[in-house]
């Protein structure tokens, strides 16, 4: 079973993208990317408070074994988007990926590539199909 990512504010979340661009990065470094980006202010110990609870919610690892410290993501974007996609899937789709999927396809206007990748994609996964009958956990 893989170990359970806490939920996460929007704005830790924002800064844990940051981290995901520019790490390892000091909080100083990482409040100067988010306000370049984003158009905002966020002050110095906005930045640090928030990044202490991400560390101490496990999300992010502090090396304090130099001045500034540095931080860097315990988790990896694919790791979030996978227990977020999952979770979503769960609760509003009762667990049928198939079903978001369909809703997906249905309500985007879709161009030839993204509908060529779709094709490739599904071609893929008829050839090997990925199911926790062949005791893969998709979790």
């Amino acid at each position: 079973m893989r170990r359970q990512i806490p939920e996460l504010g929007p704005l830790e979340f924002k800064l844990l993208r940051t981290l995901w661009k520019i790490s390892p990065a000091s909080a100083k470094e990482v409040r100067e990317e988010y306000n370049r980006k984003s158009g905002k202010d966020l002050k110095y110990t906005t930045v640090m408070t928030l990044l202490t609870r991400l560390a101490e919610k496990g999300v992010l690892k502090v090396d304090r074994e130099r001045q500034p410290f540095k931080f860097v993501p315990a988790v990896s974007r694919e790791q979030m988007l996978r227990q977020r996609v999952h979770e979503f899937v769960d609760m509003f789709f009762d667990g049928q990926p198939v079903d978001l999927a369909v809703r997906l396809v249905e309500e985007t206007d879709l161009s030839k590539e993204s509908l060529r990748r779709l094709e490739e994609t599904l071609e893929r996964h008829k050839s090997f199909p990925r199911s926790r009958e062949h005791g893969e956990d998709l979790n």
